[in-house]
């Protein structure tokens, strides 16, 4: 976790101690790290927040242009952020993986993909995929592979 990886992932059955490898990370890093998840209950259980209210994003599909500037107070906070840590990926939508992305690079003024932060995705691709509604596949039959984060676009960036 403490490579110079610009993006990892972190895997395992329920169990087999992918939270007490954030607690100690969280606890022995001299890193700015921000944890996120994509629920409520799941943001608590690693004293986080979730993905929606740290950046802003609307509760629906996420488009470019609709990701914006925040605050000033929060800019301030992405600004500093050295590692971001996403707790439950396996259920983050391709979408908001891409809005977390825009979102960085806007509000850090860096182009990089996601604004030149590490990200550190935790998670079982077995356990727990993205809530896609009805409504939702014919935009993620045009939009991407699949709504799962790994068909991010973001992801095609990444060397």
């Amino acid at each position: 976790m403490k490579n110079d990886e610009a993006c990892q992932f972190i895997t395992g059955r329920a169990g087999t101690g992918k939270s007490t490898l954030l607690r100690y990370f969280r606890a022995t890093t001299s890193q700015h790290v921000v944890v996120l998840a994509p629920t409520g209950i799941a943001a608590i259980n690693v004293g986080g927040q979730t993905i929606h209210s740290f950046f802003q994003l609307p509760p629906r599909f996420i488009q470019a242009s609709e990701v914006r500037p925040l605050p000033k107070a929060k800019r301030s906070v992405v600004r500093k952020i050295d590692t971001l840590v996403i707790d439950e990926a396996s259920m983050v939508r391709a979408d908001v993986m891409d809005g977390i992305d825009w979102s960085l690079r806007i509000n850090r003024s860096n182009n990089q993909p996601f604004g030149g932060v590490k990200l550190i995705l935790i998670g079982d691709l077995f356990q727990l995929p993205p809530v896609v509604g009805q409504d939702m596949n014919e935009f993620f039959e045009k939009q991407y592979q699949s709504p799962f984060f790994f068909s991010a676009r973001v992801f095609q960036k990444i060397n």
